[in-house]
Parts: structure tokens; C-alpha cells; sequence
């Protein structure tokens, strides 16, 4: 696949011969997908992890949680930094669930936190990919601090978005609404996606397809003491997360990072879009040639394919 560009300056990231700077916005800590996300930027030598920022909900337990994996690791040098939260989500819907953080955070742990909140940290890291694997909060937020942040971020990789039908297995086609990154916050979702930062959408109706199955999980348990520590959390989680039979973690999350660095497992298009508020109030993303932002939007998946390739990358 081709590498997105704008005006070259794409072209120059994700072509380096360095790796990628990059920082992890994330929820980490609820569906288990936010920490095999960070699991395959520390071992894939083509990111370089900048720091971490966490949004929604208690934001720095989040932070104790991306804090323990980068621990286990041995990887203190990253930056954690705690981002936007709330007692209760802007739109009313759930964005915290009993199970956050079991499997790797013990009550016991405690761990420091960056001086700066994770707004703060956006602004004052420039020139540096971010993927916003959560709700856009944070991103909103450094807009509102600072309009020409827009202008400062190179590339933003989004986890969220629906542009095709949301089919799993034959079975019915999934509403949109089930675009829960985008919904949670929706007008920080509207904000931060129409500013005209270089994006690059990996949607639900694709990372559906890219499902974590049972040989995968025990490949884990047959690594190192961080990929066995991997393991564990995903059998702490899996019992309360309502997977289909034979899988055990949709992908969402790390297909999102890995296509900023590798795109042999995806198709992409490149189209003019315009996120917005539809119907009830959820977000909605569009095609729009009259006022839409161009951004590259995954529109296919090898989903196996790239499950192997994160197996591969975790395992080193």
C-alpha cells in the first residue's frame, strides 16, 4: 500500500529510516485491546514510544495501568501523562466498566505520573505522530488551549469511524453507534476530527475483522515474562468481555498503531471526510467532497494476516 502523504510531510514520517515518534493517547485499562496496543509500540522497532496519555473517566489509574505494562517492560524512561476524565461521560454513555484494569494492576500499585497533564504534554510535544486509540477528549481539549495545534501534529492515526457496513461473521449488520470512541464524547469527537489535522481513520467496520483467536493467546503464554504477563491480562478480562466463540480479542486498537508503520496487511482509500452529530446525537463519519478534510481511511483487512504480524512483533 501506499503511505499517506500531505504535501510530502507524511512521506517523510512514515518513510524515515528512523523510527516513528509517536504518542499513545488511550483508555487503557478497560477492553484489553488499549494495552496490546502498547504492547506492539514497545516492541516494534519502528515506533519510537514518546510518551502515553490517558483520557476518560479516572484518567490517572489509567495512567497506573499504562504505567505497570511499560514496568514490565522495563521501559520507566516513557512518559505517562493523565489526560481528560470525568465522574460521568459528556454524552451519559458508560466508559468505565467493573473489570478496568484487572489482570495486570494490583490494588497495591503505585506508580508516578508526569508532572504535566496529557493536554499539556500534546502541546508541548510537537511534531510527533499521535494515535488516539480512546475518545478524542485530549485532542479536543489542546485545540481548544491552542488552535495551531492542528497545525503541529504531523499525522493523527484515529480508532474510530464507520464507513462501510458493520458485518461480523454473516451476521446482522451492526448499528454505527457502536462507534464508541467517537460517541462517548461527541463534541470533542466533532472538534478534534474537523480541525484539519492529517488523519488517518482505521474504522470499526474494518477491525471487526481482525480478531485475536485461542493459538494466538497460548503463543503468548509461551514467551517472555512481559508477553506471559500479556497473557494474563487477557484471561483476567476475556471471562467478562462477550467475545464470539473462538475469539478472544478484537484488534481494534493495534491494527490502528501498526498501519502507521505497515500497511501489507490493509487497502486504504483516500477521501475528503467531515465528522458530525446524526440522528439521536451519535457521531457519524462521512464522505463529503464539498467540505470534508482528506484523510486516508482503512477500508480492508487481512484480519489473520495481521494477527500473526502482532504476534510476531509482542513475541520480538
Amino acid at each position: 500500500m501506499q503511505p499517506f502523504t500531505e504535501a510530502g510531510r507524511i512521506n517523510a514520517l512514515c518513510l524515515a529510516a528512523v523510527a516513528l515518534p509517536l504518542i499513545l493517547d488511550t483508555d487503557i485499562g478497560s477492553d484489553i485491546d488499549d494495552a496490546l496496543a502498547l504492547a506492539f509500540c514497545l516492541r516494534h522497532p519502528d515506533i519510537d514510544l514518546v510518551a502515553v496519555t490517558t483520557v476518560a473517566d479516572d484518567t490517572v489509574r489509567r495512567g497506573h495501568w499504562a504505567r505497570k505494562i511499560l514496568a514490565l517492560a522495563g521501559r520507566d524512561d516513557i512518559e505517562v501523562a493523565a489526560g481528560v476524565g470525568w465522574e460521568s461521560s459528556p454524552s451519559g454513555r458508560a466508559s468505565a466498566w467493573p473489570h478496568d484494569g484487572h489482570g495486570l494492576l494490583q490494588p497495591q500499585d503505585r506508580f508516578e505520573l508526569s508532572a504535566r497533564d496529557g493536554v499539556t504534554l500534546l502541546l508541548e510535544t510537537p511534531d510527533t505522530a499521535i494515535s488516539t486509540i480512546g475518545m478524542p477528549s485530549n485532542i479536543a481539549a489542546a485545540l481548544d488551549r491552542d488552535p495551531s495545534f492542528a497545525q503541529r501534529v504531523p499525522l493523527l492515526a484515529v480508532m474510530g469511524g464507520v464507513f462501510a457496513p458493520i458485518l461480523v461473521d454473516g451476521g446482522p449488520t451492526l448499528p454505527p453507534a457502536i462507534d464508541h470512541n467517537l460517541c462517548v464524547d461527541p463534541v470533542a469527537s466533532v472538534k478534534a476530527l474537523n480541525a484539519g489535522i492529517p488523519s488517518l481513520y482505521t474504522p470499526i467496520d474494518v477491525t471487526v475483522r481482525a480478531r485475536l483467536r485461542g493459538r494466538h493467546l497460548e503463543a503468548l503464554r509461551g514467551g517472555d515474562a512481559f508477553c506471559r504477563a500479556i497473557a494474563t491480562a487477557i484471561e483476567t478480562w476475556h471471562p467478562t468481555s462477550h467475545m464470539l466463540p473462538g475469539t478472544i480479542a478484537v484488534m481494534h486498537d493495534p491494527l490502528t498503531v501498526a498501519c502507521l508503520i505497515d500497511r501489507s496487511f490493509v487497502r486504504t482509500m483516500r477521501e475528503p471526510v467531515t465528522v458530525a452529530r446524526h440522528g439521536n446525537g451519535h457521531v457519524r463519519t462521512f464522505v463529503d467532497p464539498l467540505e470534508g478534510h482528506e484523510a486516508e481511511i482503512v477500508i480492508s483487512v487481512d484480519g489473520d494476516g495481521f494477527c500473526d504480524f502482532w504476534l510476531e512483533t509482542v513475541l520480538g
